[in-house]
Formats: C-alpha cells, sequence, structure tokens
C-alpha cells in the first residue's frame, strides 16, 4: 500500500502529515543579525525547529532526514528519535529534549541538516525530507525564521 502524505503552508513555519505522524511548525532557527541574506554558509550546519505529532496509537520514529541541500541529515540519537502514541515532541524551539547532548555548539537543536551544499537565505525554502519508521517519507519545504531584531536606526546628523 503506497503512502500519502500532505502538505499545508502555515505562517509560523511549514506543515505536513503522512500516515499517523503530522511535522507541523518546521522552520530553520536563526537568532542573530546576518550580513545580507546569507543565514547559513557552504559546509555549515543549519539546526530546525520542529514538532513532531504522533495520532496514532503506536509509537513511531524519526529515523532520518536529507535535504538535496546538504550533505546529510542529524537526527540526534542513536536509533532515532520516538514519539509516542498519541505524543507531541518539539525540538529545537526551547532547546534540546530531555537532556540529549547536541554534537554541535549552534543554537541546541536536536534536528539539523549537515554540510551544506549551498547557503541558506532568508526569504527562502527548502525542500526537507522528514523518515519516519511506520509512516514513512514526507518532504516539507522549509521556511528560514526571522529572528525578532529590530532593524539598524540611522545615526543622527550628516
Amino acid at each position: 500500500m503506497a503512502q500519502t502524505s500532505e502538505y499545508v503552508g502555515n505562517a509560523s513555519g511549514a506543515v505536513a502529515r503522512v500516515g499517523e505522524m503530522a511535522v507541523l511548525e518546521v522552520e530553520f532557527l536563526f537568532d542573530r543579525p546576518v550580513a545580507g541574506d546569507e543565514v547559513y554558509g557552504v559546509g555549515g550546519i543549519a539546526p530546525l525547529a520542529v514538532t513532531l505529532v504522533n495520532t496514532g496509537d503506536a509509537p513511531d520514529r524519526l529515523v532520518r532526514i536529507s535535504s538535496p541541500i546538504a550533505e546529510a541529515g542529524l537526527v540526534v540519537v542513536d536509533d532515532g528519535l520516538v514519539i509516542p502514541g498519541d505524543q507531541t515532541l518539539t525540538a529545537g524551539q526551547i532547546g534540546p529534549v530531555a537532556s540529549i547532548e547536541v554534537p554541535y555548539e549552534d543554537d541546541g537543536g536536536l534536528i539539523a541538516l549537515i554540510g551544506l551544499k549551498e547557503p541558506i537565505r532568508s526569504g527562502i525554502s527548502y525542500p526537507v525530507v522528514f523518515g519516519f519508521e511506520r509512516a514513512g517519507d514526507v518532504v516539507v519545504d522549509v521556511p528560514v525564521k526571522t529572528p525578532d531584531i529590530p532593524p539598524p536606526r540611522a545615526e543622527d546628523g550628516g
């Protein structure tokens, strides 16, 4: 039986569903001013904020993420990230889940793309595949979160 997935755009991040798994509020994180529109450069690590909702009774596991713009995806749990039945897991928005250590120092994200093949730029969405053990794969067009940083003020005078 073929898996079906559904993608729905959302102002606060991307949303998709595959089987009994919902991938909500997905966005690339950054919290510092950047020069121009390049948020992460080639070769960099791009952490993701995401909420995973399992609407089924059985647990499912996020076993991989990937994107054509990165060498690999990183899910910081040896056997994948387990989402119990009828449970929600949020990663990246409040820091790491539980006490999982993250092997990079950026935003403390739990899920990330590593080895970027092209820069990630503000205002653009990028395809990311979330692969679940039971539900299957879903492609999400993930936007870059814009931080709440006020624009620079013009200097008085001159």
